[in-house]
């Protein structure tokens, strides 16, 4: 699902007026209360009384910007850091008219992978370096350097796995972690009872690539200030435990979705 955010202009006409709005959560459609909204004239009035406006949001996300002043345009936006308002109609601020929807979603201030958890948004840090070799059939493979025998970072019932800004969603990719007991004989090395990043290997130490297989219906994008966001539900892929890495990249982040996988 992919959706656009934009700056919502208001227009007020006639004579001082109101707007009045509700503000929900862009994720699940919940009310978002006591938010500071701030309405800011755009361009800068002659009449500087004019130029901004603010409202607090009420329980159920209700909030009214008053005495807007005549032919001004107004820009509206949330301060906080990681709450972003959704706009994306042209509306007119009036008297008597009803409280118009828009929405909000939580995202990172700046690029990189993080996790929302309900109201919090933290970045994630990476596991281990990553290590290469070949394979018996000259195929590059990677593993991380350290293996994971513990809890990792998980993504859990309600959670959301966020990647922010263009870049960041054009280069990282999530594939299986593949737990490989045996031995795997490489060129360079012999690798015992390990794990590898999307590939697994036969009895005779052929590889398979393993794809993520991952669910878009539980993937949405959005649009902020120019910036992708891409938030992935944590029932976006097969429960298990996924490597997240670009395909240059020294570092990986594990992540396990659904639930823990560390042994009980």
């Amino acid at each position: 699902m992919i959706r656009a955010l934009f700056a919502v202009f208001l227009v007020g006409c006639g004579g001082p007026s109101e707007y009045r709005g509700v503000l929900k959560n862009g994720m699940g459609g919940s009310p978002l209360g006591a938010v500071r909204i701030v309405a800011k004239a755009s361009p800068i009035p002659p009449d500087l009384t004019c130029q901004v406006r603010e409202a607090t949001t009420a329980a159920d996300g209700t909030f009214t910007l008053t005495d807007l002043c005549r032919k001004q345009n107004y820009v509206m936006s949330i301060p906080a850091p990681t709450l972003q308002m959704e706009g994306n109609t042209v509306v007119e601020a009036a008297e008597g008219e009803g409280s118009i929807e828009h929405r909000a979603w939580r995202s990172p201030d700046g690029h990189g992978v993080y996790r929302l958890q309900g109201e919090s948004i933290a970045s994630l840090p990476t596991f281990a370096d990553v290590a290469s070799d070949v394979a018996k059939d000259g195929t590059t493979v990677r593993y991380p350097e350290m293996k994971p025998t513990g809890k990792v970072i998980t993504i859990g019932e309600g959670d959301f796995l966020v990647l922010a800004g263009k870049r960041t969603i054009q280069k990282m990719q999530l594939h299986p972690l593949v737990a490989q007991p045996n031995r795997v004989r490489l060129e360079r090395d012999i690798i015992r009872d390990h794990v590898f990043i999307g590939v697994s290997f036969d009895a005779a130490g052929t590889p398979t690539p393993e794809k993520a297989v991952i669910d878009d219906s539980k993937v949405t994008e959005v649009l902020i200030r120019g910036e992708g966001m891409r938030f992935m539900a944590h029932d976006a892929l097969p429960a298990g435990r996924y490597a997240l890495l670009g395909d240059e990249d020294a570092r990986v982040t594990i992540l396990d979705f659904g639930t823990s996988q560390a042994a009980k």
